[in-house]
């Protein structure tokens, strides 16, 4: 009798369903979309946006010049950033010896005081736009990330349990490839690309390709990395007990 209380006490009640804590969902596919490295602008659109706010806020205003100018530089500040982004791959040794570097000539700058001469130029220099300039850039930017979010929903890769698809033109085009004959490489070339958008580079190769197929610029390569490495461990897993 001891044991049947025990039995019955450790069965959920009617119409419970069974916890399955701990357990991970299965992915049974996944998309993967390259994205063009214009994407890494989206911190200049977000700069071009709030500083045309800013600055129209403040338009009829007895201090909007000063506004202006004070914006402007932040605004081309961060347009310098991300073109240094776009323009460079920033690997993990050269970020950390271009930060040493970095400090060691701030440091030294303010020993030997010489940064006012180096950089003394920029105090004659007075850029100034308006609110009208930075909604246009801001505009802009948002036609062209339109015109991407379309393209990219045109052309995109989709990773199933037994198949790779490439999925391609206005009139659905897809290419086929045996998940038995894929293998997955993935690569963060760049520190600042993976701080912005946690960005990397997904590397197939397939047997029925000459050359690996690149995927640039996929949006949070770490979990598309798991969800693709769980699809094809699945099947291959699948086919042994076959």
């Amino acid at each position: 009798m001891a044991e049947d209380a025990n039995v019955e006490r450790s069965t959920p009640p009617a119409g419970e369903a069974p916890k399955t804590e701990g357990k991970k969902k299965r992915v049974e596919r996944t998309v993967l979309r390259p994205y063009p490295k214009v994407i890494f602008f989206y911190l200049t659109w977000i700069a071009a946006l709030v500083c045309g706010i800013i600055t129209a806020l403040y338009s009829d205003s007895e201090h909007a010049a000063a506004v202006q100018r004070t914006w402007t530089w932040v605004f081309l500040w961060v347009f310098t950033f991300n073109l240094l982004v776009v323009s460079f791959e920033f690997s993990r040794m050269l970020s950390v010896a271009l930060l040493f570097l970095g400090l060691a000539l701030l440091f030294l700058g303010l020993l030997l005081h010489f940064w006012g001469k180096v950089f003394g130029f920029l105090a004659d220099i007075h850029p100034q736009a308006d609110h009208h300039f930075f909604f246009f850039i801001f505009f802009v930017f948002t036609v062209i990330y339109a015109l991407i979010f379309l393209q990219t929903r045109f052309n995109y890769w989709v990773v199933r349990r037994n198949e790779l698809l490439h999925k391609h033109g206005f009139l659905g085009d897809v290419k086929r490839y045996q998940a038995q004959h894929v293998k997955m490489d993935k690569e963060i070339s760049d520190v600042f690309e993976y701080l912005l958008l946690r960005s990397g580079t997904i590397i197939f190769h397939v047997a029925e390709e000459k050359r690996a197929i690149v995927l640039e610029n996929i949006i949070g390569i770490n979990r598309k990395e798991d969800e693709v490495k769980q699809i094809l461990e699945s099947y291959a897993v699948r086919l042994e007990k076959e």
